[in-house]
């Protein structure tokens, strides 16, 4: 956790205040008289809004049965990092989800797996396979209580979405998660001007005080830099687009493997980007992520390219010599 994430939390806790602060989903809606919701029943499950909400359960439970199958897969290579991504991806499902249905019958997730010889990137395609599914799924529900005029199931399944945190989403190869090093940012692109600046702003805005952060606002922050550098990637904007990318996620959202793989788009996109880019990944690699090799090669390459901040230069020395010793 970060030292922001740190104090936002003692905040949460100690003052239980509502706060722009605290990282929290929103509260699922209560009922006219205010109790929770922890069950829906469907009065019949062949009519329209029992297959609705059977396919939307269904989608659940093969998501979540991917997800811990490609989990296995990680766990038994012993590849850490990936691993977290499914146990993210697992709980952030979780979360969405509030309340049981009822009515609907017991939806049973597919027999187990074998993980021994399975293919990675197959077992990552089936898990973002029914995601996607998921999605539609609960889209469709949204839809169906929306035309006809049920109005509270509708914004229960609307908490659902708003609940499910696209950060906390993984396509689990980088290649998918980020775009080409070879991308050229030569062009002056208004349309992109404008999305940088909105951008940047929520960017801005959403860091109210050392330890307090509107997260709302660094989420669309940072899903408007990804759709910038998406749909603009010959803009000159997209190497600052790609540093605030892995600022917003090292700061705020704990996700390190992916900040530094942007941290490093930003400085193989603009080479003489005048943002702490290495230094950034640097710091993350010697403190976050314990590979002590790749942070001195950083902190060296930021002592070559990086001389405009010259605390973070004195700081890379102290480094160096202290994961060399």
């Amino acid at each position: 956790m970060t030292r922001t994430g740190f104090w936002t939390g003692m905040l949460c806790v100690t003052a239980g205040w509502v706060l722009a602060g605290c990282d929290q989903p929103p509260a699922p809606p209560r009922t006219a008289d205010g109790r929770s919701v922890k069950s829906v029943q469907v009065a019949d499950a062949t009519s329209p809004e029992g297959q609705a909400v059977t396919t939307l359960e269904t989608a659940r439970v093969n998501y979540k049965y991917r997800l811990t199958v490609l989990g296995g897969y990680y766990n038994r290579i012993g590849n850490a990092n990936k691993l977290v991504w499914t146990q993210n991806e697992l709980k952030n499902l979780d979360t969405a989800h509030t309340f049981s249905w009822a009515g609907i019958g017991e939806v049973i997730p597919p027999e187990g797996e074998s993980v021994e010889n399975a293919d990675e990137r197959i077992l990552a395609e089936f898990a973002v396979g029914a995601r996607k599914q998921y999605l539609k799924a609960l889209d469709t529900l949204i839809d169906f209580y929306e035309r006809t005029d049920n109005t509270f199931r509708q914004r229960l399944a609307v908490n659902i979405k708003k609940r499910f945190d696209p950060v906390h989403t993984y396509m689990y190869y980088m290649e998918a998660e980020v775009p080409p090093a070879d991308l050229k940012p030569i062009e002056v692109i208004p349309e992109a001007n404008a999305m940088y600046d909105k951008a940047y702003d929520l960017y801005r805005s959403g860091k109210i005080l050392p330890a307090v952060t509107d997260y709302k606002k660094e989420r669309q922050a940072l899903l408007l830099f990804k759709e910038l550098v998406r749909t603009y990637p010959q803009s000159d904007k997209i190497a600052l687009s790609a540093y605030h990318i892995g600022e917003i996620l090292k700061e705020y959202f704990d996700e390190d493997l992916r900040a530094v793989q942007w941290y490093e788009r930003a400085w193989q996109w603009a080479p003489n980007i005048t943002k702490p880019a290495r230094f950034q990944a640097a710091t993350v690699y010697d403190y976050r992520l314990q590979d002590k090799a790749k942070a001195v090669e950083l902190y060296r390459a930021a002592i070559q390219h990086e001389q405009f901040n010259q605390s973070n230069v004195g700081f890379a020395h102290q480094r160096i010599r202290a994961l060399t010793q």
